[in-house]
């Protein structure tokens, strides 16, 4: 017995749980960026990191681990299915990639953050997040386009 083929697009309730976990993670990562360089507090010793600041970082590790989780439902079905259908490919990949370098340089932001990468690694991370919704649009956008159909291809003239 064979079984249906697995659509591509998500389900409703799926697609509502991964906006929310992106909108959380994005959310939380921008409030942090805007507490931590613009909402700085008078301190004892001059300006001080403003109380919510290490709340909003909080969030945003427990928001990345959720994104992880929600990253890895898409894969199994909706990616895989794209992939043999040969939809929306260079986006995927794109996307993939794009989550992949925010995992990676969330992680090494937590573990591995010294004074030799102080320069360039926060930005790597923050300009790749700030951006992420425009990626994920795009990839949203072009999934929906109906794909291309194969002219049927015409006979010569003089064969008709």
């Amino acid at each position: 017995m064979t079984r249906p083929p697995q659509p591509i697009r998500l389900g409703a309730r799926h697609k509502r749980t991964l906006y929310a976990v992106f909108l959380v993670l994005w959310g939380s990562g921008a409030l942090w960026l805007l507490f931590h360089y613009f909402l700085r507090v008078a301190g004892e010793f001059g300006d001080a990191a403003h109380p919510l600041e290490a709340w909003w970082l909080r969030l945003h590790g427990l928001a990345g681990f959720a994104a992880l989780v929600a990253v890895g439902s898409v894969l199994p079905v909706h990616a895989r299915r794209a992939w043999q259908l040969d939809r929306n490919r260079r986006s995927g990949l794109a996307m993939k990639a794009w989550l992949l370098w925010l995992a990676a340089t969330g992680y090494a932001l937590y573990y591995f953050a010294s004074e030799a990468n102080d320069a360039w690694l926060p930005l790597a991370h923050w300009i790749a997040g700030l951006a992420l919704p425009l990626a994920g649009l795009l990839h949203v956008r072009l999934g929906r386009r109906r794909p291309a159909r194969a002219s049927p291809r015409r006979k010569p003239a003089h064969l008709a």
